[in-house]
């Protein structure tokens, strides 16, 4: 398959779907935005709900993509930890600005792709578990003080992280995840 013509497609469905919800979308809405046959569409999605997975899995992927470098550099751990936090938290909906269709979009969310939400999340645990592991074998954090495991913190901040996505708005995101991020580094601290 033709990579720009998916890459197109790709679009025209995020488009489609930030625009009218997921309820309104259909093929041929879809293959309008694309500029594309539907028959086209059809050879890079099944259905509608397939098409919805691979445009939020086209997001996870730019986020992992952008946090990969991040867990390759010798950062201290919280300045990772914090730079994949902020990379996850731009909201997956960003663009969508009519209320309506973001309510939408979200409760489809669950319905259509909770799987690859799943999968998604726990990616973002295993990076922060590993950077957590890592400074605790370095001796460069101590999680007795908070009698928790480097896999249960990681659980922890991916939680802050859902706390912040879901309760804030976006203009208060980043502040807001720098502070749980201060929390967290000073119970860890070495004394």
């Amino acid at each position: 398959m033709n990579v720009d013509t998916e890459q197109k497609i790709l679009f025209g469905a995020r488009q489609c779907f930030f625009r009218h919800g997921y309820k309104a979308t259909n093929m041929t809405l879809i293959s309008e935005y694309a500029g594309y046959s539907r028959a086209t569409i059809h050879k890079y999605f099944k259905n509608k709900d397939d098409a919805f997975r691979q445009v939020l899995q086209q997001f996870q992927q730019q986020a992992n993509d952008v946090c990969q470098p991040i867990m390759q550099q010798n950062l201290e751990c919280w300045a990772s930890i914090s730079l994949i936090m902020q990379a996850w938290l731009k909201p997956t909906f960003d663009e969508v600005s009519d209320q309506f269709v973001l309510n939408d979009l979200k409760f489809h969310v669950q319905q259509v792709a909770a799987e690859q939400f799943q999968q998604a999340r726990q990616g973002i645990e295993d990076m922060l578990y590993e950077l957590l592991y890592k400074a605790e074998q370095q001796d460069k954090l101590s999680l007795t003080q908070i009698e928790l495991s480097p896999r249960k913190l990681a659980k922890l901040l991916l939680a802050s992280l859902d706390g912040l996505r879901g309760h804030l708005e976006k203009d208060n995101l980043e502040q807001a995840s720098h502070e749980v991020i201060r929390i967290y580094k000073i119970a860890c601290r070495k004394d």
